[in-house]
């Protein structure tokens, strides 16, 4: 049963390499500049990795069924808010 979850993140990884690679080589349509905003891209990273890590440690204090009930009223939460 593990090695299917192996052989899963190889295909996301795989996945998400190739993507990179192809959009690093993409210019934007209307101006000269690359597709991937790396000042954009730099200014996520700290908060993305801040985030995976404590998604990760309350995943592991709580029980699956008040992560269940949490991400229910985070998702009820963002449906009512305007775009």
């Amino acid at each position: 049963m593990l090695a299917w979850f192996g052989l899963g993140a190889g295909m996301i990884m795989g996945a998400s390499a190739s993507s990179v690679w192809y959009n690093l080589q993409v210019s934007h349509p209307t101006k000269e500049a690359p597709v991937i905003d790396y000042k954009l891209a730099l200014l996520f990273q700290p908060m993305l990795m801040l985030g995976i890590t404590i998604g990760v440690e309350l995943s592991v204090i709580f029980p699956y069924w008040l992560i269940t009930v949490l991400i229910i009223i985070l998702f009820v939460g963002n449906h009512r808010l305007p775009l």
